[in-house]
């Protein structure tokens, strides 16, 4: 049960979400006749991890069907541009007035970026092939040519179809899962308020449903707890807040908590040995507490201190900035630009701008409309790249169709 740190259900990981629901799915009949749950609570608990593991699993299964599909859209994307400058090497070799014929035959100027714009530069190469052909002129590109750029460009088309559907699909079955833990963690909340009402918020029988009793025992031996720790302080080292505080006779570890309602509901920060720590919190007034624990269990709550961190909106208000975007090229098995980014506190999505210049040129202002929207990923497979461009690439948060802070760029090249 080391997994489980806190009774803070709403930030569970998945992995700790997983081992709560295994333990009340695997306990909460055996513990029914202690606990007398409502039915609607009871026939949760009989089924809970059961259902998070099949949205979960059903959500990973469509993220790597997604990702197979536009990793093989880039694959076909390259295969299809190969035809193309193959064929237009053709006629540059084959004809002393090659410019013109390659303006005749829409081979002229550089080949586009973008995946629509490739498919559509082709099927007017195509066209004008055939209408060449139906109208008796010379024969500029052979047949085999110019149906095999055809049958490349239906190739990316239909797999365009393809990996726009497998990236809808893991969409939805990634806001399915959100939604079924949002969902448990309101049961979740329930089932400890009425655990607590039941047993007392110490009973070790917590640990039976994921979660922690207020007070830890250990058994088999014994002993006074420690005291409460003393001289517990801060200091603020901008964005650093820096906590210290006294040992404590007999402690082995502490256990620092932070309230952002007053003192209504506390989630641990820190557990450890140390008797300092620091972090940068977020913006907002948050208390503070700390107490010391042994072989005996959890001694007294020190005395609250609190903080305020002024500056940018709290999360759920605005969407902040990502904390971190970056941009990496991938070449194999095919050639795409990972961007890669947090999705920022306060945002249900994320939009991603980006801006391309020839490789040397100056750095671009950003765009004024998104490049792409409504991203529920952490990464995002660009795959209209093309060699000799630099790829510029910024993030924002989305809430409610309203878009946060910045930021970027990140910068990629191919």
């Amino acid at each position: 049960m080391e997994i489980i740190l806190a009774n803070d259900f709403t930030n569970d990981t998945y992995a700790r979400r997983t081992v709560r629901l295994q333990e009340i799915q695997e306990n909460i009949d055996t513990l029914q006749p202690e606990l007398g749950v409502d039915p609607s609570l009871l026939s949760w608990g009989q089924n809970c991890h059961t259902n998070f593991m099949n949205k979960w699993t059903a959500a990973d299964i469509e993220m790597g069907q997604k990702e197979g599909a536009f990793l093989g859209l880039a694959q076909l994307a390259q295969e299809m541009e190969f035809t193309y400058q193959d064929i237009k090497e053709v006629i540059i070799s084959r004809y002393a007035d090659a410019p013109q014929k390659l303006e005749e035959f829409k081979f002229e100027g550089r080949f586009p970026d973008g995946t629509k714009a490739q498919i559509e530069k082709i099927r007017k190469v195509y066209d004008n092939c055939e209408l060449h052909r139906s109208l008796g002129y010379e024969e500029a590109i052979p047949v085999a040519m110019s149906d095999r750029l055809k049958n490349a460009a239906d190739a990316v088309e239909e797999q365009y179809s393809d990996a726009d559907r497998e990236r809808f699909e893991s969409e939805h079955a990634t806001h399915d899962l959100n939604v079924l833990f949002d969902e448990d963690a309101k049961r979740l909340s329930e089932l400890h308020a009425w655990a607590k009402a039941i047993w007392g918020r110490y009973d070790l029988r917590f640990e039976l449903i994921g979660m922690v009793p207020a007070k830890q025992q250990s058994g088999g031996g014994g002993g006074e707890v420690p005291d409460a720790p003393i001289n517990f302080e801060f200091n603020w080292l901008d964005p650093v807040l820096q906590f210290r505080w006294d040992p404590v006779e007999s402690a082995t570890s502490y256990q620092l908590a932070f309230s952002e309602d007053g003192g209504e509901v506390w989630e641990e920060l820190y557990t450890g040995a140390d008797t300092s720590c620091e972090y940068e919190p977020p913006a907002g007034l948050r208390q503070y507490r700390i107490r010391a624990r042994n072989a005996g269990g959890y001694g007294e709550w020190s005395a609250v201190i609190e903080f305020e961190v002024e500056g940018e909106a709290p999360v759920g208000d605005w969407p902040n900035a990502p904390s971190e975007v970056g941009a990496e090229l991938i070449t194999d098995p095919s050639t795409f630009m990972r961007v890669y980014y947090t999705i920022p506190g306060g945002s249900d999505s994320v939009s991603i701008y980006r801006a391309v210049v020839p490789h040397g040129n100056a750095a671009p202002e950003r765009p004024a409309s998104p490049y792409t929207t409504d991203i529920l990923e952490e990464q995002y497979a660009d795959t209209d790249v093309e060699p000799g461009n630099d790829y510029y690439y910024w993030v924002c948060g989305v809430q409610g169709g309203e878009e946060g802070d910045f930021a970027g760029p990140a910068v990629g090249e191919v």
